[in-house]
């Protein structure tokens, strides 16, 4: 990507994204800090960081563009789509049904409404790039619903990267994901997990897909 854009993270305020967010910004990118709530002050610590904060996905193309304006830097460059997360919860046909609903919002639905609001920003070649977790290929018991929800984002994915090949940019806005393997250290959801990955290493592969216009459709961390 052209470092002299920003990189925008949307959900800048989890566990994730406020991590990420603030390791781009440390490495010198200016970054757009999406999120629903305020920032963790780790992350506004970074002088380089732009707060945008919009209630819901329709809302936050609007709300970059005028945050871009008023910082007077230029649309982004790069969205790195840090949205849902793990969670626990009953067995699936133990779930509330409004909890399955309210998952496959939060997980899936959430992702759609957000690259349609925010890939249309972005110029050719550019990367749209999401994060999904271990659950997306490994059945969890216990977190049915996200791993129902991550298979599911990384179709959505496959799918987008097909449907921008086929538009008429050239090149394509370039979809990409990013499969977080294992329990990101630090992160006290996690109950005694295997093995962890250092919010650096995600970082790192991250850093890797948004600079390298060969990098692969998927990548492992």
């Amino acid at each position: 990507m052209n470092s002299s854009r920003p990189v925008l993270v949307v959900g800048a305020s989890g566990f994730v994204g406020s991590r990420v967010a603030r390791a781009l910004a440390a490495d010198g990118r200016a970054v757009l800090a999406v999120a629903r709530h305020a920032l963790p002050e780790r992350v506004t610590v970074q002088p380089s960081v732009i707060p945008v904060l919009a209630a819901d996905p329709v809302a936050q193309a609007d709300a970059v563009r005028e945050a871009c304006a008023r910082a007077g830097v230029p649309l982004p460059g790069a969205v790195v789509a840090s949205i849902g997360g793990w969670q626990k919860g009953p067995d699936l046909l133990d779930l509330d049904p409004a909890e399955w609903s309210a998952t496959l919002a939060s997980h899936l639905t959430a992702h759609l409404d957000a690259a349609r609001a925010l890939a249309p920003l972005l110029g050719p070649g550019d990367p749209y790039v999401v994060l999904n977790g271990a659950a997306s290929r490994e059945a969890m018991a216990g977190s049915g619903a996200v791993s129902v929800t991550g298979a599911g984002l990384a179709m959505l994915v496959q799918v987008l990267r097909l449907e921008a090949q086929r538009a008429d940019a050239s090149p394509p806005v370039r979809f990409h994901e990013l499969v977080i393997d294992h329990a990101v250290a630090g992160d006290d959801r996690n109950e005694d997990p295997a093995q962890t990955r250092a919010p650096a290493q995600v970082v790192r592969a991250l850093g890797e897909l948004l600079d390298d216009p060969g990098a692969p459709a998927v990548l492992h961390v």
